[in-house]
C-alpha cells in the first residue's frame, strides 16, 4: 500500500509539474524565436532518432570522401541546406534563429556522433514538426546523392578536445617538407594545384625553360638577358624578372605587361608605397625578401634568406606537415575549413591585403608583408592593413574606402556585408584549383546566385534577375559581378582587378569623389547625370541609396 501511495503521490507531483509549465507557457506565449527549453529539446530529439528505423541506422555509406564527390555534395548543400543551415553548416541565418526547434549546428557532437545511416535518413525524410524538408527521391533511388551530403557534413566536425590539443602541440613541434610530401595521399588535389597561378607564381627559368613570356630582345625599356633571370615572378597580369646578387633577389627595371604585350618599366615611385622612403631610388637596392618574397613563398626565413619552398605550396595555408605526413590525423595539420571565419580568411588575406607589420622596422628591415605570423595565428598580432580616412584620397584608397591600388582584395572584403555574416574567401574560391577563372568554384554569376537568387532573403528581392539588373539576361548589364564587382583597382598600367566590397557605386559616387562606377564603364557614351536619372526611374530602388 505505501508503494501506491509514493507512485500516486509522484504521479501528481508529476501532473502538476507539467500544468504549471503548461500554464507558463501559455502565459508567455508561444514564439519560434524562442530558444526552447532542455526539457522540449530532449524530447524533440528523441522522437527524432526513435523515427528513424534500425535498418537504416546501421546503413553504410557507399561513397567515399574524394575532392570530386565533396566538391558535388558541396554545391548540392549550398543549393538545398543553406538556407537554413548556413554554408558553413552552423545554423546562423535569418531562417535559421526563428525556426522552432532550431536548426542544429551541424558542426557540434548531436549531429557528429549520428550514424551515416541516420544522417542519411534524416536528410531524405526530414523530421516532423519542424522545419526540416525530406529530400528523398521517390523511385530514383540510385541518382540520390544524400550519402554524399553526409560526407560533406562529415567534414563539418569539430575537432575533439585531444585532437586541438595535439594540433597546439604539432605547430611548434612540426617542421615544412614541402608539397610533394601531400602528393601520397592527396594525388588529385595536388594535380589540380600544380596547375594554379599559386603554384606557379614564381619560376626558375633554368628548370622551366617555358616560364618567360616575352621575347627579351624586345624589351628597350632596361636589357637584360636570359641568364641574368634567376627567377621569373608572375604570368596573368604582368611578369617580372628578379636577379640574384649574393643571397638576396633584386627586380630588373622592366616588366611585361601580358594583357596588353607590351614593355613597360618597372620600378615604385614615392607615394606609391609606405615603405618607398626607406630604400634608395634604385631597384638593385630594393631587395625582394623585404618586399614581395614572404607572400610569394613558404616560410621565408628574414634571417638566413632562405625558403620551405618557392610559391603557395599546401604548407602556406596548412602549416608545417612533418608530422601529419608521418601519421595522418585531423589533430596534426591545420585546415582553414575548420576554422572561425576572422582566422579562415586571414589565412588568405596575409598576402592579398596592402598593410604594414605592426612592428616596423624589424631588425633595421622595412618588410611589405606580415613577419612572423602564419596559419593559425591572429593576423591582426603581426600585420595593420592600410588604414584609410573617409573623403580622402590615398595612395591605396578612393575616397569613399574602396581600394584603387593591386592586392587589396582583403582591405575591401573585410567592409562587406559578406565577411560580417562569416562568409570566407574559400565560399567563393578554391586554390586546390578549379576550371574557373580565378579558381572559383563556379562560374562567376553561377556562385552569385547560389546565394543571391530571385526572392533571396538575401537579396535581390525581385522575381527575377531581369527585374533586379534592368538588362536583358545574358547581356553585359545582367551580370552580377559587373555592377557589384566593377573592374577599378590597378594592376598595371590602364589593367583593372575587380573590387570586392561587393558595395554598387552609383553615378552620383562618382561626381563626388572621382571613384568609377559600373554604369558609365559600360555606357561610355553616356553621362553620370543620366545614369543617375536612369536609375531614380527603377521602381524597386530607393532614391535616397542614390547618394
Amino acid at each position: 500500500m505505501r508503494h501506491w501511495k509514493t507512485f500516486l503521490l509522484a504521479c501528481g507531483l508529476a501532473l502538476v509539474a507539467l500544468s504549471l509549465y503548461g500554464v507558463g507557457i501559455i502565459w508567455r506565449g508561444f514564439s519560434t524565436a524562442d530558444a526552447p527549453s532542455y526539457m522540449e529539446t530532449i524530447a524533440a530529439r528523441t522522437a527524432r532518432n526513435l523515427a528513424i528505423p534500425r535498418k537504416a541506422r546501421l546503413e553504410a555509406n557507399p561513397f567515399v570522401p574524394t575532392p570530386d564527390v565533396l566538391q558535388d555534395a558541396r554545391e548540392s548543400f549550398v543549393a538545398r541546406c543553406a538556407v537554413c543551415h548556413g554554408p558553413d553548416g552552423s545554423g546562423k541565418t535569418e531562417v535559421g534563429r526563428n525556426l522552432y526547434p532550431k536548426v542544429p549546428d551541424l558542426h557540434l557532437p548531436q549531429t557528429q556522433n549520428l550514424t551515416d545511416g541516420e544522417i542519411r535518413y534524416i536528410i531524405r525524410n526530414g523530421v516532423r514538426l519542424t522545419g526540416m524538408p525530406g529530400w528523398s527521391r521517390p523511385h530514383d533511388e540510385q541518382s540520390d546523392d544524400s550519402w554524399k551530403l553526409v560526407l560533406f557534413i562529415r567534414t563539418l566536425g569539430q575537432l575533439t578536445s585531444g585532437e586541438q590539443r595535439q594540433q597546439a602541440s604539432t605547430s611548434t613541434s612540426a617542421h615544412y617538407v614541402g608539397s610533394q610530401s601531400c602528393k601520397k595521399c592527396h594525388a588529385e588535389i595536388y594535380e589540380h594545384w600544380q596547375k594554379t597561378p599559386m603554384a606557379n607564381v614564381v619560376r626558375d627559368p633554368r628548370e622551366h625553360p617555358d616560364a618567360i613570356i616575352p621575347d627579351l630582345s624586345t624589351n628597350t625599356i632596361a636589357k637584360f638577358t636570359k641568364e641574368q633571370v634567376a627567377l621569373v615572378y608572375g604570368s596573368i597580369w604582368k611578369q617580372r624578372y628578379f636577379t640574384r646578387v649574393g643571397d638576396d633577389y633584386f627586380p630588373e627595371p622592366a616588366q611585361w605587361d601580358v594583357t596588353k604585350h607590351v614593355w613597360r618599366p618597372y620600378f615604385v615611385a614615392n607615394g606609391a608605397d609606405w615603405w618607398v622612403p626607406f630604400y634608395p631610388p634604385d631597384n638593385m637596392q630594393r631587395p625582394t625578401g623585404t618586399t614581395c618574397d614572404g607572400c610569394h613563398s613558404v616560410d621565408y626565413n628574414i634571417h638566413t634568406k632562405q625558403v620551405a619552398e618557392w610559391n603557395v605550396g599546401c604548407e602556406k595555408c596548412h602549416g608545417p606537415g612533418s608530422e601529419h605526413a608521418e601519421h595522418p590525423t585531423r589533430g596534426n595539420i591545420l585546415n582553414p575549413a575548420r576554422m572561425d571565419y576572422v582566422q579562415a580568411s586571414d589565412t588568405c588575406i596575409q598576402c592579398h591585403s596592402q598593410g604594414r607589420p605592426l612592428t616596423s622596422p624589424i631588425e633595421g628591415k622595412y618588410y611589405d608583408w606580415p613577419v612572423g605570423y602564419h596559419v593559425g595565428l591572429n593576423l591582426r598580432d603581426f600585420w595593420q592593413l592600410e588604414e584609410h580616412t573617409l573623403g580622402e584620397t590615398t595612395f591605396t584608397h578612393f575616397p569613399d574606402g574602396t581600394a584603387h591600388k593591386n592586392r587589396m582584395q582583403g582591405n575591401d572584403f573585410i567592409q562587406s556585408v559578406m565577411y560580417r555574416r562569416g562568409v570566407t574567401c574559400f565560399n567563393c574560391h578554391d586554390v586546390h584549383g578549379t576550371e574557373n577563372y580565378a579558381q572559383l568554384r563556379k562560374p562567376a554569376d553561377q556562385l552569385c546566385l547560389d546565394c543571391h537568387g530571385p526572392l533571396s532573403l538575401n537579396g535581390p528581392r525581385t522575381a527575377t534577375i531581369e527585374e533586379h539588373t534592368h538588362h536583358k539576361k545574358g547581356s553585359p548589364g545582367a551580370s552580377c559581378i559587373a555592377c557589384h564587382m566593377p573592374k577599378i583597382e590597378t594592376t598595371i598600367a590602364d589593367v583593372k582587378v575587380r573590387a570586392h566590397t561587393f558595395a554598387f557605386i552609383t553615378p552620383l559616387m562618382t561626381d563626388k569623389y572621382k571613384i568609377p562606377n559600373p554604369c558609365a564603364t559600360c555606357h561610355t557614351d553616356k553621362s553620370t547625370a543620366w545614369a543617375t536619372d536612369a536609375l531614380k526611374h527603377w521602381p524597386e530602388r530607393s532614391s535616397w541609396r542614390m547618394d
